[in-house]
């Protein structure tokens, strides 16, 4: 972890730009910090903005190794419906070493600046350059986009691009890697603050780092390792015990490769109404839709059981099925520590088993066309994105077959990666005492990562820190039924839950709230579903709750299960 001191010193250093024009090298003398800069030094039109193009910025402004950036465009675009005028900048971060690949960066610098930046994460194994000109993560398509609520905002790579071959193939050079792990971030954020000081005479009144699953591991990796730098993250379905993902996912698709009748194919459909039979009454509502997971996790499993038979039928599950179905939910345990002494990754837990592209898609439930070790095509993501690492980071062989691969065997290598990777770092002492604040979301019907991580997670922050300290600077919100990132689900769609389910909320907001006003979050926030397009009419509402607290049904009987009044946040049930 990078130390608070050290952290401070960077941002003490003068801004030191030997490339720039004349012009533009008195604007970097003048404002910074937050200070009174000349806006007629600092016009914020076409010609400011296209004078940033060809600048570059030296290696001694970004914290972490490189050999400097260039800002490769500079195009100043006229508002439109939904986007404000502001001015495009593309940059390169150049490695320090030859081979790695360029750092790709865009940033987005609104001619109306509410004065805040906010960082955008990226998504699977990245390679795409995220361009920060989109939606706040689960905001309703009602609100405004971050760039049109004033906000600078930035996206980057992360240092690598996709093209021909495995996504994964990148982690075969070192510096590539560790642009990916942590370092592309703090390069793209110093980059930002630096070409922001360009155009508005001074830097950032707050930072803000927003991800979802590869970006919301991102975003807890920055509050960890860069305390300074961010004063609020959010997280949603963060793969933050990244490792022990990968690893868990290759180990699912040995079990589905182990018997050629373990996909689970239409017997889907049995698992999940065996569990909407044991768990959907619990909230008070049968509505197709598993609120209370901590309760459900004690009786879907004896349901499940219930469905086994000896031969193979389309209304019972096999025992190679049903070992696919326990793998899936007992997670995966170690021999040895991982970073942060952690020695396991937690399953997944029981509802939304019949959600279209969940289990389906990330799981495996229909057999994909298999060609052989190293490599599968079809439609278990978990054991795709699995032995891409498997082969690239921990054994670096393409050609090793992963459905081979014991932890044990590489221990030094996968505790390597995991220093690198996992965002478990407990300790976030400092990031908390400078006034950070971090908001976690977790979708419980998650199956591309468990949600139980994250709660893992925020339980090792309270074993390390306390429960009053921890919660004045973190919170954990858990949204039933939804699978991973989710917005929401529709009903009418197949195996839809009978009112849908909400998944729209300004997380945003709220976190800007808390940070800028000190205004804590609410322990409920009314998601909504909403319709695409003008007037955004709100077909459905619930509450979405601090963990573990669900949405519990308090209305008349036979009432409306659309409508957040007629829900109220309660605590499981003890066992």
């Amino acid at each position: 972890m990078l130390s608070f001191s050290r952290a401070t010193e960077f941002l003490r250093r003068p801004l030191l730009v030997p490339a720039l024009s004349g012009a533009v090298l008195a604007m970097a003398g003048c404002g910074g910090g937050g200070g009174g800069a000349n806006s007629d030094d600092f016009p914020r039109d076409a010609a400011s903005c296209a004078a940033l193009a060809g600048q570059t910025i030296p290696a001694s402004s970004i914290g972490e190794p490189s050999s400097g950036a260039t800002l490769t465009s500079a195009v100043y675009t006229a508002a439109t419906s939904d986007m404000p005028d502001f001015c495009l900048v593309l940059a390169d971060i150049r490695p320090v070493d030859p081979e790695a690949p360029l750092i790709k960066v865009q940033i987005n610098l609104p001619t109306d600046w509410n004065g805040n930046k906010l960082q955008f994460g990226g998504d699977g194994f990245n390679g795409n350059l995220i361009t920060g000109l989109g939606a706040a993560i689960n905001s309703s398509p009602a609100d405004p986009l971050p760039i049109a609520d004033g906000y600078m905002t930035v996206g980057t790579d992360s240092g690598h691009q996709s093209g021909s071959g495995e996504i994964q193939g990148f982690a075969q050079n070192q510096e590539a890697l560790t642009n990916f792990a942590y370092a592309a971030y703090k390069k793209t954020h110093d980059l930002a603050i630096q070409v922001g000081r360009l155009y508005y005479g001074e830097t950032p009144r707050h930072s803000y780092y927003m991800g979802a699953s590869e970006g919301g591991r991102e975003a807890l990796a920055m509050a960890q390792r860069y305390p300074a730098d961010f004063d609020g993250v959010i997280a949603v379905d963060p793969v933050l015990n990244w490792t022990a993902l990968q690893i868990f996912g290759n180990h699912i698709g040995g079990i589905l490769q182990s018997a050629p009748n373990a996909w689970l194919g239409g017997q889907q459909a049995l698992v999940n109404n065996a569990v909407l039979n044991a768990c959907d009454a619990i909230d008070g509502i049968t509505d197709l839709v598993v609120s209370d997971y901590v309760s459900c996790s004690s009786r879907a499993p004896s349901a499940i059981n219930a469905l086994q038979c000896s031969g193979e039928s389309s209304d019972c599950l096999s025992r190679a099925q049903l070992a696919v179905l326990q793998a899936a939910h007992a997670g995966f345990s170690f021999d040895f520590p991982l970073a942060n002494n952690v020695t396991a990754y937690p399953g997944f837990l029981w509802g939304g088993e019949g959600i279209l592209a969940n289990w389906q898609r990330l799981v495996g439930t229909v057999a994909p066309s298999w060609s052989g070790p190293p490599t599968a095509v079809g439609s278990s993501l978990l054991y795709t994105f699995g032995n891409g690492v498997i082969r690239y980071f921990i054994v670096q062989d393409p050609e090793f077959d992963p459905l081979t691969f014991s932890p044990n065997d590489y221990q030094a290598r996968v505790q390597a990666i995991s220093a690198l990777m996992d965002a478990t770092d407990p300790d976030l002492g400092e990031f908390f005492e400078r006034g950070g604040k971090l908001l976690l979301k977790e979708d419980m019907a998650d199956s591309a990562q468990s949600p139980l991580a994250g709660i893992r997670y925020r339980t090792s922050v309270v074993n390390l820190l306390g429960d009053q300290v921890t919660n004045r600077s973190f919170v954990t919100y858990a949204m039933p039924g939804l699978g991973h990132t989710s917005k929401g689900v529709t009903p009418g769609t197949p195996s839809a839950p009978t009112y849908g389910i909400p998944g729209f909320v300004d997380l945003l907001g709220t976190l800007e709230n808390w940070v800028e006003n000190d205004t804590p979050p609410p322990s409920s926030i009314v998601a909504t579903l909403q319709q695409t397009s003008p007037p955004f009419a709100v077909t459905a509402s619930k509450p979405m709750c601090f963990f573990p607290r669900f949405a519990q049904y308090v209305g008349p009987a036979g009432g409306d299960g659309s409508l957040a009044e007629n829900y109220s946040c309660a605590s499981p049930p003890r066992p």
